[in-house]
């Protein structure tokens, strides 16, 4: 089946019954290097005009525009892959490189030990340049929030260390590297990271002057196994040949909550009754019957259809929380994410009541 990648008449709704208790006492932390600090909260610097395209490889599907709204980023731990026992922000996503020795974003490296190339504070110099360049000021602070564990810390970013660290996919031995090499951004020592999941892998950064994150109102999905027969398939707006493409191996799901009916059906690979090939969600509002979101998910080189939470339709991951709905940003709808696994590009996360808009994380991802 041709992968669709739409959605439809999106509205806002609350995921209530359907989401787990998340009933953890919240923590809101900042954190500075030396002593303790108040972050700036003056003005709320999060709108930007960027827009993206994603095409369906449907044909009867047009392009949908995504205007994104504000920059998020992923941190990683390097204490596995560069022996450093940090968090790093790569910015290298918003960071305009040129070949112009002005834009260099980091000095020549030719006479430079090599087990210093890794990973290495830059100057004061490259510093400023690179805070220049991303429009960030020394008077902003890094907010990073889990949603997995309902924390939100913050840092000043004039107390961060901006470094450099040459991506996992090159070899010190192949150095000096060019500057394209390197992810460039903010660094914050792990012990500052308390709280954060494991591998940080369910939290959000955001740079600014106010925290944009809405704290307690993030739930993971709970879904309830139904018969194939239950799936509303003839609400969908795939085509009858579309529809007709999926009529074996089958699993729906159900997610219920107070307005809103949320289904998922997944076609299963005939010989592997783990393996998604296609993942089929459709969002109805109970009270008029109709449907406000219809998402198509297939497998293809660079994605792939997640486990559903808590390990309803595969044992192996039974603690496993991917599937995420709820309040996630200040004055602004509910989002939902988590239905597939991004290996080429950067996670999206969607907001439920608008057919043009989303988030698309930047994750430098340099697979």
């Amino acid at each position: 089946m041709k992968r669709i990648f739409t959605f439809l008449g999106l509205t806002i709704f609350t995921f209530i019954s359907c989401s787990e208790n998340n009933s953890g006492a919240k923590k809101t932390e900042d954190f500075e290097t030396d002593n303790e600090y108040k972050t700036e909260t003056k003005n709320v610097g999060i709108v930007t005009n960027d827009e993206h395209t994603i095409s369906s490889s449907s044909d009867i599907i047009d392009p949908i525009t995504y205007t994104k709204e504000f920059d998020l980023y992923l941190i990683r731990d390097l204490e596995e892959s560069a022996n450093k026992k940090v968090g790093f922000i790569s910015l290298s996503d918003i960071y305009p490189l040129g070949e112009h020795p002005d834009s260099l974003a980091i000095p020549s490296l030719e006479n430079v030990d090599k087990d210093s190339l890794q990973y290495f504070k830059l100057n004061l110099t490259y510093r400023k340049r690179f805070l220049s360049k991303t429009n960030i000021s020394e008077s902003d602070s890094v907010f990073i929030y889990d949603y997995s564990t309902d924390v939100l810390l913050s840092f000043p970013v004039r107390k961060l260390n901006v470094v450099a660290y040459l991506n996992i996919y090159m070899d010190i031995n192949d150095c000096p590297c060019s500057q394209y090499d390197f992810m460039i951004g903010f660094e914050i020592v792990r012990k500052y990271l308390k709280g954060l999941g494991e591998n940080f892998s369910k939290a959000l950064v955001f740079i600014g002057k106010e925290n944009p994150f809405v704290t307690g109102q993030m739930k993971a999905i709970v879904w309830q196994k139904i018969k194939p027969e239950k799936f509303p398939l003839e609400k969908s707006n795939l085509t009858e040949v579309q529809k007709q493409n999926n009529d074996e191996n089958k699993q729906a799901y159900l997610c219920e909550t107070d307005n809103y009916q949320i289904f998922i059906q997944d076609y299963i690979e005939p010989d592997n009754p783990i393996q998604v090939q296609d993942r089929h969600l459709i969002v109805i509002e109970k009270q008029r019957g109709n449907v406000v979101n219809e998402t198509m998910f297939s497998n293809s080189e660079g994605t792939s259809a997640t486990p559903l939470n808590y390990g309803i339709n595969n044992s192996n991951f039974h603690d496993l929380k991917e599937q995420w709905t709820g309040k996630l940003f200040k004055d602004k709808p509910e989002v939902i994410f988590g239905f597939e696994w991004v290996s080429f590009g950067c996670p999206i996360i969607n907001y439920l009541n608008s057919q043009d808009k989303c988030i698309q994380i930047n994750c430098d991802n340099r697979h």
